[in-house]
């Protein structure tokens, strides 16, 4: 009898655990494809909104892979992380693929365009879609732009500058960044008027970062910055220079308040920043990929939607510097997102 009763326990135990690797084996399978690393402030942001949605949906397969691009300096190092994460991918067969940033675009997903056993939502990219391939003959491609808020921008400009009997004079300096170098486009294409856009300046490493700020001093009433983590040491050292040693060089060099076009930029110390809602590039790309999961959906049902959300930052610290006083709206919203930072 209890020869019967071990029997019984171990077939119910494997046929158990055969039902679940089947389930699991044929779970609905998601890939999310982050071009950074998590102790990038953005990409945690970006996760904190794909968890928000991905986290009540259990019957499907979530991996991750981030691909640490903002750490390389080589064409070398870019390569090698793509064949990692296609590799990943080949591996997993997603039935979407969940791109985030421009360089798991360029590196990873544009290789995927029409393939007929995957779906590609992508996610934070600043520029424009067809050069990864996602023009109209993309047939399983939708996704959420990032290009940057340049209108609410101007506006809180004009309120933090109030009357002054002239209009701001604006410059955007950044570093040599696939996202920067777009950030920098976009900027130099907006319609900044009555303010005055003195220009955008890349810079190829940190001595002529130092060199173009000074320059500016004096022409300008606000220093616009969105990238500068990927800014070399130049003089032959190697690596990049860390992001909060920018920022206190610039603040300490720079007359004209520095204002973020990244909600972070403020956490490195700019006195006020406005950027994309990292959370909103999270949650609706995940939406969108339950709903093609879970057959709700189909591509055609998903047009590419604009960034239509913002989140402001600020450094209490620089305000008292500068002594300005934000309207009292805009503290508060920084606030509540823990984005006022001492």
């Amino acid at each position: 009898m209890r020869k019967l009763v071990l029997a019984a326990m171990a077939l119910f135990f494997l046929v158990t655990g055969v039902f679940v690797v089947w389930e699991n084996y044929h779970k609905p399978r998601l890939l999310v494809l982050h071009s950074y690393g998590t102790d990038y402030v953005w990409t945690q942001g970006i996760n904190e909104g794909l968890k928000r949605v991905l986290g009540k949906n259990q019957w499907l397969t979530v991996r991750y892979h981030y691909m640490h691009t903002n750490r390389f300096h080589s064409q070398d190092e870019l390569r090698r992380a793509s064949l990692a994460a296609r590799r990943a991918v080949e591996q997993f067969r997603p039935d979407v693929l969940l791109a985030i940033d421009d360089h798991a675009q360029d590196l990873v997903a544009r290789f995927y365009v029409n393939d007929p056993h995957m779906k590609i939502v992508f996610a934070g990219v600043n520029g424009e879609i067809t050069p990864y391939g996602y023009d109209d003959k993309a047939k399983n491609v939708t996704g959420i732009m990032e290009h940057k808020q340049f209108k609410p921008l101007q506006e809180m400009l004009t309120s933090l500058w109030g009357n002054q009997g002239r209009p701001p004079r604006l410059a955007h300096l950044s570093d040599c960044s696939m996202a920067a170098t777009t950030d920098t486009a976009e900027a130099d294409k907006f319609d900044w008027a009555p303010q005055v856009y003195v220009g955008g300046f890349k810079v190829a490493d940190f001595a002529a970062w130092k060199k173009k700020a000074l320059e500016l001093n004096g022409q300008i009433d606000f220093l616009l910055v969105s990238g500068y983590r990927q800014l070399p040491y130049g003089d032959g050292k190697k690596g990049y220079v860390p992001p909060d040693e920018v920022m206190a060089w610039t603040l300490a060099n720079v007359e004209a308040p520095v204002v973020g076009l990244n909600a972070f930029n403020s956490q490195d110390g700019a006195m006020i920043s406005l950027g994309v809602s990292p959370y909103e590039q999270g949650q609706i790309p995940a939406q969108m990929a339950i709903d093609l999961l879970s057959g709700n959906k189909t591509i055609g049902d998903l047009p590419i939607r604009p960034a239509s959300q913002y989140v402001i930052s600020m450094s209490q610290q620089a305000l008292a510097r500068y002594r300005i006083k934000p309207p009292q709206v805009f503290e508060a919203f920084a606030r509540a997102t823990n984005n006022y930072f001492k």
